[in-house]
């Protein structure tokens, strides 16, 4: 009986997501007729002007704007050495964390299109953003569509570009969000309110399914509203939903896994929080809250993330939750901005000294992966962590991280590594080039 309820709410949910994205579709072309009366077939060709650097990217675009060209480009060098005892042995070394390579391009005014590849930690440059957008502007508000493989729209601290994060890695390690996804969207934002929704398959590598299973498609959607949105002065609140079905390769099983907020050398093999393969799961839900704020050169942001199994053939379901809190201070006076056209926050100001710009900040994450009720138990984590920024101006960062590590005695891998607490000292050298 609960399998059969689980498959109808499930073909419901599809059904009527797809019909408001086919609305949506709809709604923008009439609204497009009057939204804008660019005549397309007098730009097919455009003049470019020289290129010149603007926030530290190489842009080509022409008079009218309606053609822009932009390279953007980026290094992250990471080191660590860690402090972990006898047991569960790391190991410290240094690696190229991202080598990212991206091109943007403004066609016709109102279309956009990215490419993002990722030369870090491979053989080759693998995919990340692939996508295409078209917006429709109004003087009060602005629609966009896009379609492509980009992030899933789940948590402020996800979505916020690595090369604007206060620290080297996400709380948890992003275990609850997925990333980039194969898959189309629809954003609507005004000056102080923004939304996104979207329906998402699988990873952009994934494209064989065997046995007859089909492409996994899971929703989401995102709303942010700022009441308060000055020069340095913003506060942000923030809630998302998904909910989606295991992907096809999976079966019906979903696995959780989180690193300790490091990535460096072995440390894939150091995955303490895992919840093994959890079977007969029809789909699974995920929640989550933000409230973030900024008041001068000080920063404060938090997420409340919950992770929920929602399983069939009578077996019970399962329910993790995790999240963090963080600060930040800019010693020398700059403060962050705001873009309401991504729901999140923006870049700093320029340094105000000739030899850059300190900031430090300190972040608590706890994730719980032990569900006694379900009798599925994957451990859990908390990690505090103590940073150092130094700016050399903005697209040249060094950044310096101490944290520590508290498990219980469940975060044992999966049965594969001996619980224990430990610290490590991590680095990096992020340098944004055109």
């Amino acid at each position: 009986m609960n399998q059969n309820k689980n498959e109808v709410d499930m073909s419901k949910i599809k059904l009527h997501m797809t019909k408001v994205l086919c609305l949506l579709c709809v709604l923008a072309i009439g609204i497009n007729a009057q939204a804008t009366e660019l005549d397309t077939t007098k730009i097919h060709s455009a003049i470019l002007k020289p290129g010149e650097i603007q926030e530290g990217i190489l842009v080509f675009e022409d008079e009218a704007g309606d053609w822009k060209i932009w390279y953007d480009h980026r290094m992250y060098w990471d080191a660590a050495v860690y402090f972990t005892g006898e047991e569960n042995p790391m190991s410290n070394g240094m690696q190229l964390r991202r080598g990212i390579i991206q091109f943007k391009t403004t066609m016709y005014r109102d279309w956009e299109a990215y490419i993002d590849l990722n030369a870090g930690r491979g053989s080759g440059a693998t995919p990340r953003d692939f996508w295409l957008k078209r917006y429709v502007r109004t003087p009060n508000w602005t629609m966009e569509f896009q379609i492509g493989n980009f992030k899933e729209t789940t948590s402020l601290e996800r979505l916020t570009s690595s090369r604007m994060l206060t620290f080297l890695e996400r709380s948890g390690d992003s275990i609850f969000e997925e990333g980039r996804r194969k898959g189309a969207a629809f954003t609507f934002y005004t000056r102080k309110f923004w939304t996104e929704w979207g329906v998402h398959g699988q990873e952009v590598d994934e494209n064989r399914f065997e046995g007859g299973d089909n492409e996994a498609f899971g929703f989401n959607g995102r709303v942010v509203y700022t009441p308060i949105q000055q020069e340095r002065r913003i506060v942000h609140l923030g809630v998302w939903g998904s909910i989606r079905p295991p992907d096809a390769e999976s079966g019906d099983r979903v696995r959780l896994r989180g690193r300790p907020e490091t990535r460096i050398t072995s440390n894939d093999d150091h995955r303490f929080l895992n919840t093994g393969r959890v079977g007969d799961v029809d789909n699974y839900t995920r929640y989550g809250f933000e409230l973030a704020g900024v008041y001068g050169p000080f920063q404060f942001q938090t997420e409340y993330k919950t992770f929920n199994l929602n399983r069939k053939n009578g077996e019970p379901d399962v329910n993790y939750w995790g999240g963090y809190v963080k600060g930040s201070y800019f010693l020398t006076g700059e403060s962050r901005g705001y873009a309401i056209s991504e729901g999140e926050f923006a870049n700093f100001d320029h340094p105000n000294n000739s030899w850059g710009a300190l900031q430090i900040a300190a972040r608590y994450s706890f994730y719980d992966l032990n569900d006694s009720a379900a009798g599925i138990m994957g451990g859990q984590q908390g990690v505090l962590t103590l940073g150092l920024n130094y700016y050399v101006q903005r697209f040249i960062k060094f950044q310096f991280n101490y944290a520590f590590v508290t498990l219980d005695s469940h975060a044992d891998g999966d049965g594969d590594l001996i619980p224990n607490n430990y610290s490590y000292f991590q680095t990096r050298m992020l340098v944004r080039l055109p």
